[in-house]
Parts: C-alpha cells; structure tokens; sequence
C-alpha cells in the first residue's frame, strides 16, 4: 500500500496485491499474538499505563488522520479551502471510526473507573463480538491503492494499524481478566451492532456519502458480481457478519474456558459463587431471556424497513427515523437491566400495584417494543393478582390451621381437666 504505481506499468500490481493480502494478516496476526503475550499484567500500574498509551494513541491516530484529510483537501483544491462534503472523509463516521472512539472511551474509563458497570460490560462485547470481526474481515478486503501520491499512504498505514488495535483491544482485556468471554453474552454484541449500524444508517442517508462502509452498499459483494440494490443488500451482509462474528466469539470463549479450567482456584471460586446463588424470580428471568431476543431481532428488521422508505439518492433529513432501532434497542437493554436486577432480589414487592420499579420497567419495555409493553404489562398484572389469590389461600389454610391447633387445644384442655376430676 505503498509507492507501487510504478510497478504496475510492468503488469506486477496483481502478483503484488495477491502476496499483499496473503502476508498482510498473517503479519498483523502474528503482531497481535506478540503483543499479547509481550504486555505486562502482573501489576494493576502497569495496566492502567498500558490502557491509558493505548488509548491517547488511538485518539492521536483518529484525530491525525482527520487534520491530515482536512490539510491535504485544503493543499489540493482550487480555492484552497474545506467543504462540508469532506467531513465523512475526515472524521470517518462509519463503523470503524466508532469502534476506535468507543475502544478510546472503554480504555480510558477502565484506567481511571474499578466500579462495575453494565454499560461498560456492553461497550466491551461490542468490542470483542462487532470491533474483533469487523477489523479481521478488513484484513482480507483492503485493497492496495494504484496512486502516485507517498503522502496518500500515510492513511493506510494509520488504516492498519486501527485493524491491528481493533483486534488487540479485546484480547488484551480478557488477558487481564476485565472481560470474560461467554456466550450468553453474545447479545451484547448483537445489540452493539445494531446500535452502530442505526448511527450509520441514519447518517448515510442524511448526508449521502458513499464513504459511510458497507451501509449503503457492499463491496465485497460488487468484486464478486452480486448486484442488489439499497437496503436489501443488507439482508446477505448482516447475517454473514453475525455468523463470523459468532464463529470467532464462539472460538475465544471455547479457549478462555479451557484456561480458566486448568487454573484449580479459579474453577473452586466459581463453584463456591454457584452455591451462593440466591434462587432467582423466575418470572423476571423468562422475559428477560424474552427481552434479549426481542432486543437482537427487531432492530435489523426494522431499521431495512425504513431505510427502504427513505432512499432519497441526494441525501434526505427522513432518514433520523433510522435512530428509532437504536433508541429501541437502548430501552430494550434497559430493561433486560431492571429485569436481571429484580430477578436477582427475587422480592415480591415489586409487583404490588404502583410499584416504582415495576413502573420503569414496564416504560422501558413498552417503548423498546409496544407489542412486547403491552402484553408484560398484562403479565405483571396477572402475576400481582396470582401472588393475591396465593397469599389468601395462605392466609385461609393458616387460619383454617390456626382454628383447629385452638380446638385441639381445648379438646386437650378438656381432657386435662377431666382426668383431674376423677
């Protein structure tokens, strides 16, 4: 991806392009794999050092590359000035620049911030389950630009290495043991997909700019003579990128397991939590488990329909409606939060009529889904008015229990007094 168009006057672009895309992953592999093992984790200080250059270099790296695509639009145009229809070219605003922001955020919080935090845990999936995936599929597509410019390179080189961090990222925290792969976490990731697909979506369609990644359109499947137009191309790519990213979350967690078993008193502390597990409601348990799927379903669904409505060529201001998977999806995770919560206390309380939380958590599921609202609203109701019936038939066997302890105790009273008279 270097200083190449003088090779391809002697027809080597193609033998170069191919050695490329065959070496360049392995290389970065190989790199990832060094890094991982080659960074400290024994102290928490160099920990959060490691987290805090890795973070201010992928910000470096994102805000380089923006003043360097603002200073070289400037140097080339006739009047040497910056229009707005760069600014996608400068800031990115596609899946990628966003996965490198949110790794920036996720590393920066977790250097300076030990709580726990739900969503921090959702920002660390998405990284491992959409930013991991994301950055290995890029290895294998990127393609070696044909340009007699040295300085255009730079952006490729700044290009690999967030591919490179987008995939070392994830790893490293799991080495330190600040996220623990498994797969009922996976809907984290779905989740975060469609969060960043949404923001994407929606800005593709206000501003129109084919550099938005593969929203709008597909590359790959253009290089290999597919030609489906906008958004039903959506409906091959989505599913293929849940599936890899399925099959490489499903790969990490497989040997993040395998480790974790070989270590004795890590396993031990496990089973020591499992025994400790106070039971859980059941009810809150089943529709959260509704929640998630409803969470990772109806996002995609409802953010091609949309975009099937809005397909202004020229841009159109219609296409904020694709916000409303993202905010759905959002009250959808807030609720499967609350749910996991009441699960937890297992306190009946909280289906007492004009229960606070029991409010919120209804709010949440009716704005995350209507349909789904509606008919847990009914469900808490009917659960309130069971637990009433089950507590007055209590009520009614222990009095009925009570009277008969009381007439036993006379009778025996009696008999007392009886045997006394004698």
């Amino acid at each position: 991806m270097f200083d190449l168009y003088p090779l391809s006057y002697n027809g080597n672009m193609i033998v170069i392009t191919t050695l490329f895309r065959i070496l360049f992953p392995l290389v970065t592999i190989l790199l990832v794999a060094g890094l991982f093992f080659a960074f400290r984790t024994k102290s928490q200080k160099s920990i959060k050092i490691t987290k805090i250059i890795l973070a201010s270099f992928l910000l470096f790296l994102y805000l380089f590359k923006a003043v360097f695509w603002i200073v070289r639009i400037i140097t080339i145009s006739e009047n040497n000035t910056f229009s707005a229809q760069y600014i996608t070219k400068a800031f990115g605003l596609d899946i990628p620049s966003f996965l490198v922001i949110l790794s920036s955020v996720v590393l920066f919080i977790s250097a300076f911030s030990k709580k726990p935090s739900k969503f921090m845990e959702f920002l660390k999936f998405t990284l491992l389950g959409v930013g991991l995936p994301s950055a290995i599929i890029s290895l294998f597509t990127i393609d070696i630009i044909d340009i007699y410019d040295s300085y255009y390179h730079v952006l490729n080189i700044i290009a690999m290495l967030f591919n490179l961090l987008l995939i070392f990222i994830p790893l490293y925290l799991i080495k330190i043991k600040e996220l623990k792969p498994s797969l009922d976490k996976f809907w984290y990731a779905i989740s975060g997909y469609i969060c960043l697909t949404s923001i994407c979506m929606t800005l593709s369609l206000i501003i129109r700019e084919g550099n938005l990644s593969e929203i709008t359109y597909s590359k790959i499947l253009r290089k290999i003579g597919i030609q489906i137009s906008f958004p039903w191309h959506l409906l091959i790519i989505i599913p293929c990128f849940l599936i890899i990213s399925f099959i490489l979350f499903y790969a990490i967690t497989f040997v993040y397991k395998k480790i974790i078993e070989k270590d004795n008193d890590v396993k031990n502390e496990k089973e020591k939590k499992l025994e400790q597990t106070p039971k859980r409601n059941e009810f809150f348990d089943l529709y959260a488990f509704a929640t998630k799927s409803i969470c990772c379903m109806q996002g995609f669904l409802v953010l091609i329909i949309l975009s099937a409505i809005v397909r202004n060529p020229f841009g159109s201001i219609w296409g904020i409606l694709c916000l409303i998977p993202l905010i759905m999806t959002i009250f959808c995770l807030l609720a499967v939060f609350e749910m996991e919560k009441q699960a937890n206390l297992n306190d009946e309380d909280i289906f007492n009529k004009g229960n606070k939380e029991a409010k919120k958590i209804i709010a949440f599921a009716l704005i995350g889904d209507i349909f789904f609202g509606l008919s847990f609203a009914k469900q808490m109701k009917n659960e309130r008015e069971s637990i009433i019936e089950r507590k007055e038939r209590e009520e009614k066997r222990r009095l009925r229990e009570q009277k008969k302890k009381q007439e036993q105790e006379e009778q025996n009273s009696e008999q007392n007094n009886n045997t006394k008279a004698d």
